[in-house]
């Protein structure tokens, strides 16, 4: 648990800002063309590197350690890179190096990859990379349709095998392939995650609020077929957070980055340029990016809030706040 909660804290201190290590080229790609891209979404890469002397058990100067997330990858591999140039392990000089990353998704098929830059390769000494990934898992299902149309609809988990499914929802809309100045409507909309389109190529544009925050999930170059049927099923690989303290006079709960709570002076108050996200429906398991939090509950609309300390959120777990 120890381990846990400090692998947690290092995710909750970078999850909005840049990582230790730059991290570029981050590419989310299924083997059917369609290339995933997130905007203002909760997915992020941690890597850190260590250092420790030689020992004569060493095989070689770099070791790399991934850690991933809930359910998102099946495998990786990992290569140095200098100048653009791939550099073997075995005769890599000291020096400053690109690592390269790809992973075989668990959902459908596909890769994920990024480089993280600057890794230091030292005289004699053993660098160790630790790199933690979260990002969501897509299940793209394509199936016989009935109609000339392309039927289409969307599911949103909060994790895995959630049993809350109706709580988040995905809305579609559709642009031209490389265009997204001009939606396209569908030609039967069932609602807002669901109906029939003609078969093209598009770039599709999945929207999905939670607590009040928009993310975009693009899925482009999506390939859509006559006498088809698509469902896109994503798992936001989350935590899920509920009040279950008991006070019915606790109306809301703020969430901030571990450690806010210490650094407050003065009656307990919300922050707002430290906000992550709140939660009005306390009541129910709202959907969170796994981390630690310090928790401001408002009680009383206002008239009184207290702080709850290092409230850690696990990917598929749900976590009571009391």
């Amino acid at each position: 648990m120890k381990k846990l909660l400090f692998i947690l804290t290092l995710l909750m201190v970078t999850i909005f800002s840049l990582q230790a290590q730059s991290v570029s080229a981050y590419a989310y790609k299924l083997n059917n063309g369609i290339e995933i891209k997130m905007d203002r979404c909760w997915n992020h890469v941690w890597v850190q590197q260590s250092y420790a002397p030689m020992t004569a058990s060493d095989k070689s100067a770099l070791s790399v350690d991934v850690r991933s997330m809930g359910y998102l990858i099946s495998g990786s591999a990992f290569g140095l890179e200098s100048a653009g140039k791939e550099v073997k392990l075995q005769s890599a000089a000291p020096g400053t190096y690109d690592l390269k990353m790809t992973f075989k998704l668990s959902g459908s098929p596909g890769t994920l990859s990024f480089v993280a830059g600057n890794i230091v390769i030292k005289p004699k000494t053993k660098t160790s990379v630790s790199i933690t990934l979260y990002d969501y898992q897509f299940f793209l299902v394509e199936s016989p349709g009935n109609s000339a149309l392309c039927s289409y609809k969307s599911q949103v988990n909060i994790y895995k095998a959630t049993s809350e499914q109706d709580m988040y929802k995905g809305a579609f809309t559709f642009y031209a392939k490389g265009n997204h100045e001009k939606a396209i409507s569908p030609d039967e909309s069932t609602d807002a995650s669901s109906g029939k389109i003609k078969p093209g190529k598009y770039d599709v544009l999945i929207s999905v609020i939670i607590s009040g925050q928009l993310q975009k999930i693009w899925l482009e170059n999506f390939e859509m077929k006559a006498n088809k049927s698509y469902a896109v099923n994503i798992n936001l690989n989350a935590g899920e957070v509920i009040y279950g303290g008991g006070n019915r006079d606790v109306k809301q709960m703020h969430l901030y980055p571990a450690g806010t709570a210490a650094r407050q002076t003065g009656t307990p108050a919300p922050l707002k340029n430290l906000e992550i996200i709140s939660y009005d429906n306390i009541l129910n398991p709202n959907a969170c990016a796994p981390g630690v939090y310090d928790v401001l509950l408002n009680i009383k609309n206002g008239s009184k809030y207290e702080w709850r300390k290092n409230i850690i959120v696990n990917t598929g777990a749900r976590t009571n706040v009391k």
